[in-house]
């Protein structure tokens, strides 16, 4: 009789977890259409500012042309939305202009690309900005994958592994600090991107190169018969979780790699710092509110990410970029998975220092 009235309990339960789940999503929902009806008919006098942290016809500010006619539909009827680009292609000077200069008013957002995270986390004195303040609105996360020549075995102690790196600090610091944390060396080769890093590698001047996005597939044809897959930086699901990367399901993701090789999953400061810079560099771009903007003002730049979403030209042009499209608090989430602890911050900045003998400045 017991087991019986248990299995009536049961389904009651999960009825009630599934009725709880459902208000759960539901409730911020609603509060953030509460926020939005508050808002008088017109809250942009002068029309919405999209600052670009790169410059003028750079990918952000090409990609910023999409994304403002996406964003349209989200706002009142008849508001402008003016672009303006600043600064370099590590977005730097950009988000240093935006923290310093616009009032958290809602009136301006900031399309941010996660390299500068990453300059960020690595303490660049360059940085006059707190990537942990920013206020998500939306996001656009993108594959990388660490390719290398046939026969690496990133699992033997001190074997040297050549990789090619525009920079000590950019998008190929996770596969420097990924390749040490496996057990082998990273050894930089500096200067080298794109189409002339694959060449390097090509020319046998270098061992493994990071490829990204839309670049993927066509490099893995053209490398088909020299280099494979090492492993990926993952990709993030919508509760902030490291997973593997979906579109790349034969390529393991750094700490699945890890694991295999060591027997254990990857722990420790170092393997946190690995993971922060791992997902701001996934992250392709962020649009991004000032601290202490009103809540119904984001609530509103928020709503109109969720349109961006359903947009067909938009999923269009993310779809040719190779882009996984985020909003609202699921962008939260991602930004707040790239934005790391203290502890693993200092030991991010500490082996900067004494593998590579880069200093903050």
């Amino acid at each position: 009789m017991g087991e019986r009235a248990g299995g009536r309990g049961r389904p009651r339960a999960s009825f009630s977890r599934r009725r709880l789940l459902k208000a759960t999503m539901v409730a911020p929902l609603l509060a953030a259409r509460r926020a939005v009806a508050a808002l008088p008919a017109q809250p942009f006098g002068d029309g919405a500012t999209l600052l670009v942290a790169g410059p003028v016809n750079g990918r952000l500010d090409r990609i910023s042309a999409h994304l403002a006619g996406a964003l349209l539909p989200g706002l009142p009827s008849g508001t402008p939305i003016r672009r303006v680009a600043r600064g370099g292609p590590d977005g730097v000077a950009g988000a240093n202009e935006f923290a310093a200069r616009v009032m958290p008013d809602g009136q301006t957002a900031l399309l941010l690309p996660g390299v500068a995270v990453i300059d960020w986390l690595a303490g660049d004195n360059r940085c006059h900005f707190e990537a942990n303040r920013f206020v998500p609105v939306l996001g656009g996360l993108t594959s990388r994958v660490l390719v290398g020549r046939n026969g690496i075995d990133l699992g033997q102690t001190a074997t040297p592994v050549r990789i090619a790196a525009s920079r000590p600090v950019g998008p190929d610091l996770p596969a420097l600090l990924g390749v040490d944390l496996l057990g082998a060396r990273a050894v930089p080769v500096f200067g080298l991107e794109g189409v002339a890093a694959r060449a390097a590698l090509a020319r046998g001047e270098v061992d493994a190169v990071l490829v990204q996005g839309a670049d993927i597939a066509e490099a893995r044809l053209a490398l088909a018969t020299l280099a494979t897959p090492l492993f990926s930086f993952g990709m993030i699901d919508a509760d902030g979780h490291l997973g593997a990367d979906p579109a790349l399901p034969d390529v393991p993701h750094l700490p699945a790699l890890y694991e295999r090789l060591r027997g254990a999953p990857p722990a420790g400061a170092i393997y946190a710092a690995w993971r922060s810079a791992a997902a701001a560099a996934i992250l392709d771009f962020a649009l991004v509110l000032p601290a202490l903007t009103p809540p119904p003002l984001v609530a509103l730049w928020r709503a109109a990410g969720r349109e961006v979403m359903a947009d067909q030209g938009w999923q269009q042009s993310a779809g040719i970029e190779a882009t996984r499209i985020l909003a609202g608090p699921e962008t939260t989430v991602c930004l707040g998975t790239g934005v790391t602890r203290p502890p693993a911050i200092i030991d991010l900045r500490r082996w900067l220092a004494e593998r590579l003998d880069w200093h903050p400045g």
